[in-house]
């Protein structure tokens, strides 16, 4: 069935079908034949199969009684369906063009193309008569309303009459018409009697002829419309009156009324355009039009008032009809929808959409209860009117409503509400049969049996009642569950009731016994039951686990059939296929699983629903799957596993996004209820919206499903109403002060200020129960245990108490506490508990047992305000008032870690993540801060997240999200990885003291000091924004400027709309860039502000606990089928605990629980790090009733033995029940691992790289330099820049050259600390906040001896890029290196920072051993060289060795030997390391590559003397290998400052001047073979000289010849002899010029300009070499080495002195004389025109007083600007007088002006030489006022101290941000400060 490679195909179970396949009740209708022999039907509507594209329907048509639907004909068969199963009824094959039914549903008329007419018996399906044929072609077929005659139209204008008794031909009526007849039928009118009315489409005319006589009575011509080409008509019941209306655009009237008898017409211009159909009511008062002017109107058939008009079609209306009791309007238009109006107001009731071409015909059946619907290309749908009851109850009981379901028939509906009644509705009668209160409280869930006798209800009692569906009455009422039960389902067989409560436990009754406890129960101890389902057969039940584990249990007995792994979270929902071979499982992560349950194997994953699956289910072939949550439904193709089609639901109530329906996405906007029907994939949307914002539904707040009965046909409702504001529930206590939730999402545990412990329902909104708890004080913590069943508090009266609080006792109080308790926490996964008191110690103890596990009697010197414990309880960390946040280790008691140095100010509170991997700490200034605790490091910071306190944090169970809240009364939803805000609830509840988050995320609860807890709900405030994926499709489908502004203004409602996250964790954002998306991710960027910090490159990844499953043969038979059914002991007793070892069986000692499994890592740097993976083992339980409803455990001898791996594979029913009694499960539960590459899936620079398009990676990028993205996403930033670098090296050059170190602040350091220092102090640390007392401790401010001391300002920054200094393989260093990045990119601030860390850290050291060693190494190398050409090479080795010189020769060889050898085993090395290709990237590399071997070979060839003689090739070897060995001391030069820049400069200029070798080698052959050939011919006599033809010379010795000549060594004796001796000079002369005159010229320009060039990217290049020279320092690393390195922290931080501007530097006051004097010069430039009159005409009209024009042009606007206005200059004003003296006053005014400014210039000018020694003096004073500060200071430091020893007090240490501001010493006042300013900058008083 699936394409998926290996996936086991679903084949036929032979010998199964028992087990497997459905109930024999249901077998007969099993239909085995492919479509389409069976409509898709579902709850809302009927789908026919769609007709071939090549054949449109030719008919469609439905029954009177609405239960047969006629479609196809004319070129394919004719179909008739069964509307309400949706069963083919026959197939008729004869190209038949029309199909009516009778009025009495007996018989049928079908009409053939070839003019047939055949008359069909309905209940056979068979032909009783054929009527006849009808000559050229039927136009029109319809039978007379007492069913005895069929009246036939032709295309030749005769009608044609059958009687239907007898078949015989009762009249044929001729001459008539004048062209085809439209319609005819019979009616009975007042003086003819039964006549025959018929129409003419082209003659205009009415005729009414005489039934049996065919005589006609009256010929009506409609003159009205007479210059109109097509008409069409209707005509009322009784045939009094006749619509005829024109389908064509005129100016006339379009629409005629006609009475019969009279023959009297009224008409009306009805419709703008064209007018598409007109009909009558049933009693013919009025007639209902459309038109194509979007409209649907009613008129009084009498007079044509227009009583009614309908507006909502979003194009033409193409059709309409009414329905029997003239009640309701149906419409089809071009909009792809169908309507239901309301006749008597016109309000429009329902919207139909399945189709997505317009709407040509509508319907209504004779009942009413259907509507039939047919668009262009002749697809049908048929509509129940079960709708719009569903809608109105919904929308009437929108507040009380908690559950409905339908039954099998839809005629019945069920419904429960909030206050426990029950309804049972009749459908089609739309009453209410009877309404009874059988619950206490909520009725959870209804269900209907397939026989529909039988209904069952669920209520938060805990109770299933069994009700008789005609009375009401009870049948039983079934208890066993102390929660409220969720959910109810009968069997397919109905013999069984099953339910699962809200404890996660499956409770199994039996529906006709008389017993009330459950017959089974069934569990799985690792996890909770969220959903169940049963098989077809009813022998099978499935339940989906939190943990994501499928158990199908085995109905009858209790036994697990199988378990299914494979889910990465919790499931939700799960489905069976018609046959029960396939199921279905939905996931929170909106992934559904499909398993194949003959072999257990999963299938497929299918991902794409944005939101946790709320239903799964198949269609009824098995074909098609829908998946439905929240905000989606997506239908999926079971065979290839593709997603066929998706329905988007939108919460729309300003029409943003109505849009046409589309065959793939559809965009389902609205803002009331809408209907979905999963079979049909039909929707119905309610029109009548609730107009009540305070409306608080809990049905319509999410997704439901209203099922059928278990026919597999379930219906979606997903509503816009109702109020997404936080429930609040007011107590009666005082302040709340703390919060913790279940396991279950339900319950939410609050402590008070009156020392009370209170359970508060969050679904049914209601108090559970109060415990008094703490009598003498405040109650200051709460949590909720695992399993919901105990709470533990702590209170001001110094006691720690565990309750089992449903029965409201204390189980077990721990001691160990002498006063207040202000905090406490329970591990999870473990048994531990933690609290802490007021004096600062936390104590540990075990949870079951209470003995103390460790105790921290000093972990605090104050009181400690919060503490929380690990999953695991290995792990603990707190806060204290004394401001220190710690984490300590357990077991061994010590403190691991302490974060008081990453605070801002004081901590408040601590939480650590499910996982154990972070730890938030909030803070009184509004920060909070998350701490990697593996990482060992600050992960990031939230600046300013609360505007006050932030009071509390907590997490969700899958460390995706967590919540914070502050005394601003304000909770904000982040994500866990990068910080990005989610949501944001404005609460106004007052200061909030504690949150808490639900495990799954969707709820989030806050008390605050006023006693209120608020509950927001984030599935419902995420419902009001548009979903992520969604609204990037509607965007990146829309044009550029709509979507835009679109976007904007959603971003103007929802502030966090870039970062609202689907259930895979993408935002909109990561859409977009994951398809390649510029557009849309460029409105995304752009639309943030800069500097925001708000934008989330990253999501978290779930966190869960996986459970593997293990299978154990038993060796010997158990008793009885669980242990203790049978045999001799007697039936087994109840276990009281979940966990039951070895020694406690039979006893039931409770005291043997034993203790989860921990392992304790060791301390890791500054963080701690789990070693292995933390598991529990658990047993699956499953609890069988007896008839005492006794049930006992899995018995402990079915978990010995070995493991049976196979035993999953059943074959038959007779294997499943063999292995089932030898067959053990243990169910193994263990942290996920973290897939690194879903955290890849979610970064967006991954998504954008991977979509290769550079314009996203540029947005993202760009966004991140601007800092528009949250702290947390630098982390994704520093994962891609490998990528980055290697894939866009200029992009990446930009981004770094635009990421700016982020400020940290300014500091004050002594100069003595930094004396000795480079211009700038770096470090690393794993913090980047609170820099006064990160650099204290490194800086070692503390040893500073007090006293006056200059201090240097300096500035301290950091590096945003975390864990930007890394070391190895994938660093962004070595990365960079590799790529081609630009040389600029080495100059940016952050790689400057990180070759600086780097080289001061560890590659200074190393590379200058290595220079060092290797300049020993080139001094031997060349003393080698000096003795060998002072040997005697005619010396053996022997005789060599025995010399002074030759021995010394032979030892620095061998140490040359072994050296060289050394640095050729780095060589290969680091080709290992990096491969061949980026190995010989490097040109050093290259020449190490020819040089070492060399230098190799050297060694041995002069000991055993080869190539040693005179000529040999030894001489020339060492030579070369000198030069290179020399040349490569030229590569550690690079690394060092005085000569790096050097070499680098000397490497650039030889590189510059390739073509200057080029041109001189082209002139010297050129040249040199010219002067070869011109001296080749010599007289007798002449001496050969250089160029002549000799055997001593040739090309080769040419070529030298001229290399000499460029050198100024050349002879010209050799031309005098030659044949051509003049022509020979001038060619010399020539190459001499060239080379001497232009080329060495050339030379030397090119080399200066190359040398400028290089100087200004000198500092680059330099910087780049060194990062090569730090990346082969690595890259030669030892292992211990590179570990030493790998932890370094993350963030890169500076001090770096603030540049003081002196008298050379440009200040301020000179930037501003710099604009002075360019003002002065352009007025300079203005009045120094000689003819400035010139500018006016001679008549002095053209006056130009803002800007002068002259021959140099236009004044600037600065000099026009600094024109004063001519009331200022002297009072002058320019009026009617001479312009020309006008003009003269402006240019001698312009000289005034410029004469001030000159002055004013010169007082800038003297007060800037005055500033320096202001400056200086300033520094002196605030120096001195320090200094008298610190006196001050210690002075009442000592005295403070004092006075506490007197009182036997300790001494009160005063922090440095906590000291009281410094008063002003006596030394020097500010008044005395300020009299010595002016005195040094004078008192003139002129002013600028």
């Amino acid at each position: 069935m699936f394409s998926k490679p290996g996936a086991t195909q679903v084949q036929p179970l032979a010998g199964a079908d028992d087990f497997f396949g459905r109930p024999d009740m249901h077998n007969n209708s099993v239909t085995h034949a492919r479509m389409p022999t069976k409509c898709n039907s579902g709850m809302l509507a009927l789908k026919v199969p769609d007709p071939p594209q090549f054949a449109p329907s030719a008919v469609c048509a439905i029954s009177a009684d609405g239960k047969v639907a006629a479609v196809g004909g004319r070129d394919i068969e004719l179909y008739l369906w069964n509307v309400d199963n949706g069963e083919l009824l026959t197939k008729i094959r004869g190209h038949d063009i029309f199909w009516v039914g009778s009025h009495d549903n007996t018989f049928f008329i079908t009409c053939q193309e070839d003019g047939k007419i055949l008359m069909w018996d309905r209940a056979a399906m068979r032909t009783t008569l054929t009527l006849g044929e009808v000559p050229d072609g039927i136009t029109c077929c319809n039978i007379a309303k007492e069913n005895d005659f069929v009246i036939v139209g032709n295309s030749k204008g005769n009608v044609y009459s059958w009687d239907t008794d007898t078949g015989s031909v009762a009249h044929l009526y001729e001459a008539g018409h004048k062209g085809p007849v439209q319609y005819a039928n019979v009616y009975t009118l007042p003086t003819y009697g039964r006549c025959v009315v018929s129409c003419g489409a082209k003659d205009h005319t009415v005729v009414v002829w005489d039934l049996l006589n065919g005589e006609p009575r009256a010929l009506i011509e409609i003159k009205e419309l007479e210059h109109a080409k097509n008409l069409k008509y209707d005509i009322t019941r009784d045939g009094a009156r006749v619509v005829v209306w024109c389908t064509d655009s005129v100016p006339f009237p379009n629409l005629v009324v006609v009475d019969v008898m009279s023959q009297n017409k009224i008409s009306v211009y009805c419709h703008e355009g064209l007018v598409r159909q007109a009909v009558f009511t049933p009693n013919g008062d009025r007639i209902i039009s459309s038109g194509n002017d979007n409209k649907v109107q009613v008129w009084d058939t009498f007079s044509l008032e227009n009583l009614v008009t309908m507006t909502g079609h979003e194009g033409s209306v193409l059709c309409c009809a009414v329905n029997e009791l003239a009640t309701r309007v149906v419409s089809g238009g071009e909009d792809c929808s169908v309507r239901l109006w309301s006749l008597e107001d016109g309000k429009q009731l329902l919207a139909f959409q399945a189709q997505d071409e317009p709407i040509k015909q509508v319907q209504f059946s004779t009942s009413g209860q259907r509507i039939l619907s047919c668009d262009v290309t002749g697809r049908v749908y048929v509509w129940s009117m079960h709708a719009e009851f569903l809608t109105n109850l919904m929308r009437r009981y929108a507040d009380n409503i908690s559950a409905c379901a339908m039954s099998n028939d839809m005629k019945l509906c069920l419904v429960g509400c909030n206050n426990g009644r029950v309804m049972l509705w009749d459908v089609e009668k739309r009453e209410s049969v009877w309404e009874y209160t059988h619950h206490t409280g909520r009725v959870e869930a209804v269900a209907f049996n397939c026989t529909r006798d039988m209904c069952a209800t669920a209520g938060a009692d805990g109770r299933i009642v069994l009700l008789f569906s005609d009375t009401g009455k009870q049948a039983n009422s079934f208890i066993g569950a102390e929660e409220p039960m969720m959910s109810v389902q009968f069997s397919p067989d109905d013999e069984r009731i099953s339910g699962c409560a809200a404890d996660g436990k499956l409770y199994l009754y039996q529906t006709a016994g008389a017993g009330r406890k459950p017959k089974v129960v069934l569990r799985s101890s690792v996890a909770r039951i969220n959903n169940h389902v049963w098989s077809p057969n009813s022998k099978l039940i499935a339940g989906a686990c939190s943990d994501g584990t499928m158990m199908v249990w085995n109905s009858s007995t209790g036994g697990i059939h199988s378990a299914l792994e494979g889910a990465s979270a919790g499931a939700t929902c799960c489905g069976f296929d018609l046959i029960g071979k396939l199921l279905a499982v939905g996931t929170v992560l909106g992934t559904t699983l499909l398993y194949n349950l003959e072999t257990s194997e999963l299938l497929v994953e299918l991902r794409g629903n944005p939101s946790p699956v709320k239903e799964v289910v198949f269609n009824q072939e098995t074909s098609q799957l829908t998946t439905m949550c929240s905000r989606q439904a997506a239908v999926w193709d079971v065979a290839n596993a593709a997603k066929i089609r998706v329905f988007d639901f939108v919460m729309d109530k300003a029409g943003d996004f109505k849009s046409p329906p589309h065959p793939y996405r559809w965009a389902v906007a609205h803002n009331s209820t809408v209907l979905f029907d999963h079979e049909s994939e039909a929707l119905v949307l309610d029109m009548l919206t609730i107009d009540d914002p305070l409306l608080r539904s809990y049905y319509l707040s999410d997704v439901q499903t209203i099922a059928s009965g278990f026919n597999h046909r379930k219906l979606m409702v997903w509503s816009a109403a109702g109020s997404s504001a936080p429930d609040k529930f007011h107590t009666t206590h005082d302040a709340i002060t703390s919060t913790h939730f279940s396991n279950d999402d339900r319950l939410v545990v609050m402590g008070t200020q009156d020392g009370n412990v209170v359970v508060y329902d969050v679904v049914h909104g209601e108090t559970v129960e109060i415990l008094i708890g703490h009598q003498n004080g405040p109650c200051r913590c709460v949590r909720l245990s695992a399993d919901n069943k105990e709470v533990l508090s702590c209170g001001a009266d110094s006691k720690v108490i565990l309750w089992e609080w449903r029965k409201r006792s204390p189980t077990r109080i721990y001691s160990g506490h002498f006063i207040s308790i202000g905090c406490c926490d329970m591990s999870t996964q473990g048994n531990r508990v933690v609290s802490g008191d007021n004096h600062g110690m936390i104590c540990v103890w075990e949870k079951d047992s209470g003995n103390p596990v460790q105790t921290l009697p000093l972990a605090h010197s104050k009181a400690v305000l919060s503490v929380t414990i690990s999953a695991d309880g290995s792990t603990i960390a707190s806060v204290g008032a004394d401001d220190k946040v710690s984490i300590w280790n357990v077991d061994i008691g010590i403190e691991l870690v302490s974060l008081t140095a990453a605070m801002e100010s004081h901590p408040l509170y601590c939480s650590f993540s499910p996982d154990g991997n972070k730890l938030a700490v909030t803070e009184s200034n509004g920060n909070v801060m998350v701490w990697n605790v593996v990482a060992g490091c600050q992960w990031y910071m939230i600046y300013q997240a609360h505007k006050g306190k932030v009071t509390g944090c907590s997490w969700s169970a899958d460390c995706r999200k967590f919540t914070t809240c502050g005394t601003d009364s304000v909770t904000m939803v982040w994500d866990a990885e990068s910080g990005a805000p989610l949501f944001k609830f404005n609460l106004k509840a007052g200061p909030l003291t504690s949150c808490a988050v639900s495990p799954s995320g969707m709820y989030v609860a806050a008390g605050s000091t006023t006693g209120t807890l608020s509950v927001s709900n984030l599935m419902t405030a995420a419902r009001t924004t548009p979903e992520p994926s969604f609204l990037f499709h509607w965007l990146a489908t829309h044009e550029h400027r709509a979507s835009n502004f679109l976007y904007l203004r959603l971003l103007a409602m929802y502030p966090y709309l870039a970062n609202v996250q689907d259930a895979q964790g993408w935002s909109i954002a990561l859409h977009a860039l994951s398809r390649g998306n510029a557009e849309v991710s460029a409105i995304i960027m752009d639309s943030l502000a800069n500097d925001c910090g708000i934008l989330g490159l990253i999501s978290a990844v779930p966190f869960s606990i996986q459970t593997r499953i293990k299978f154990h043969n038993q060796t010997e038979e158990p008793r009885g089928l669980f242990g203790g059914g049978g045999g001799e002991g007697g039936p087994a007793q109840r276990p009281t605990s979940a966990w039951v070892s070895a020694a406690a069986k039979g006893e039931g000692d409770k005291s043997m629980r034993p203790r989860t499994a921990m392992r304790s890592g060791p301390s890791m740097g500054g963080g701690l790090m789990p070693e292995g993976q933390k598991s529990q083992r658990r047993k699956s339980l499953v609890l069988k009733s007896s008839d005492d409803d006794n049930g006992t455990l899995l018995g402990n001898d079915m978990r010995q033995g070995s493991n049976l791996r196979d035993v999953l594979v059943q074959k038959s029913r007779a294997s499943f029940s063999q292995q089932l009694k030898k067959v053990a499960v243990e169910m193994i539960t263990e942290t996920r691992d973290q897939d690194h590459m879903a955290l890849i899936h979610n970064n967006a620079v991954a998504l954008a790289l991977n979509s290769k398009s550079s314009e996203c990676v540029q947005a993202v990028l760009d966004a991140a330099a601007a800092n528009k993205v949250s702290w947390g996403s630098y982390h994704a930033i520093t994962d891609m820049m490998p990528s980055l670098a290697l894939r866009y090296p200029i992009m990446c050059y930009h981004f770094l050259a635009a990421l700016d170190l982020r400020n940290l602040g300014d500091l004050e350091v002594p100069v003595a600390v930094l004396k000795g220092l480079d211009r700038s102090v770096i470090r690393t640390a794993p913090i980047f906040t609170n820099v006064k007392n990160l650099w204290q401790g490194h800086l070692k401010l503390h040893e500073v001896k007090f006293g006056p001391q200059p201090y240097a300002h300096v500035k301290a920054s950091m590096v945003r890029l975390p864990y930007a200094c890394s070391i190895g393989r994938d660093s962004l260093l070595q990365t960079l290196v590799e790529s081609d990045v630009p040389v600029k990119a080495y100059g940016t601030p952050t790689l400057r920072a990180i070759i600086k860390h780097k080289w001061r850290l560890y590659a200074r050291r190393k590379l200058l051993t290595r220079s060092l060693i290797y300049v020993c190494y080139v001094v031997l190398f060349t003393v080698t060289g000096i003795l060998y050409a002072m040997e005697d090479h005619a010396l053996t080795a022997s005789a060599y060795w025995k010399t002074t010189p030759g021995r010394a020769h032979f030892i620095i060889e061998v140490y040359i030997f072994a050296q060289s050898a050394w640095y050729a085993w780095t060589e290969l090395t680091q080709v290992y390391a990096i491969g061949l290709s980026l190995y010989f990237k490097s040109y050093w590399n290259t020449f190490d590559s020819m040089m070492i071997p060399l230098v190799l070979v050297i060694p041995p060839l002069h000991v055993i003397r080869i190539s040693d003689n005179e000529g040999g090739a030894l001489g020339p070897l060492i030579a070369l290998a000198m030069v290179m060995v020399w040349f490569k001391s030229l590569f550690y030069g690079l690394a060092f400052e005085p000569f790096g820049p050097i070499v680098n400069m000397v490497f650039q200029v030889s590189r510059a001047i390739r073509q200057f070798l080029l041109m001189l080698f082209m002139c010297c052959c050129a040249f040199g073979v010219s002067l070869m050939v011109l001296s080749q011919y010599v007289p007798h006599g002449v001496a050969l000289q250089q160029y002549s033809r000799d055997s001593s010379q040739d090309f080769g010795r040419t070529l030298f010849t001229m290399w000499r000549a460029v050198l100024g060594q050349f002879s010209v004796d050799w031309v005098w002899g030659s044949a051509w001796q003049e022509l020979s000079i001038l060619f010399f002369s020539a190459f001499m010029f060239i080379v001497q005159i232009l080329l060495l010229n050339m030379l030397i320009a090119l080399m200066r300009e190359v040398y400028n060039r290089v100087k200004n990217t000198e500092e680059d290049v330099f910087l780049k070499g060194r990062a090569s020279l730090i990346v082969e320092v690595e890259t030669l690393m030892a292992r211990k080495q590179l570990e030493r390195y790998a932890n370094m922290p993350p963030y890169v931080h500076l001090l770096t002195p603030v540049k003081r501007k002196d008298v050379r530097d440009r200040t301020g006051v000179e930037a501003r004389l710099d604009k002075i004097e360019h003002v002065l010069n352009k007025l300079l430039e203005a009045a120094d025109q000689s003819k400035l009159a010139e500018l006016m005409d001679p008549n002095g009209q053209n006056r130009r007083i803002a800007g002068f024009a002259g021959p140099a042009g236009p004044v600037t606007a600065a000099a026009a600007a600094a024109l004063p206005s001519h009331g200022e200059a002297g009072g002058s004003h320019v009026g009617g007088g001479d312009v020309t003296s006008t003009v003269h006053n402006n240019s001698a005014f312009t000289q005034e002006q410029v004469n001030l400014i000159q002055m004013q210039a010169s007082k800038l000018e003297e007060f800037e030489d005055q500033f320096p020694a202001v400056l200086r003096q300033l520094d002196r004073v605030q120096r001195s006022v320090n200094n008298q500060e610190l006196r001050l200071e210690g002075v009442v430091a000592v005295l403070r101290d004092v006075e506490n020893l007197l009182r036997n007090q300790q001494p009160v240490v005063i922090h440095q941000e906590n000291r009281p501001p410094p008063r002003r010493g006596s030394i020097l006042t500010e008044a005395e400060l300020e009299a010595e300013v002016k005195k040094l900058l004078g008192t003139g008083t002129e002013r600028l």
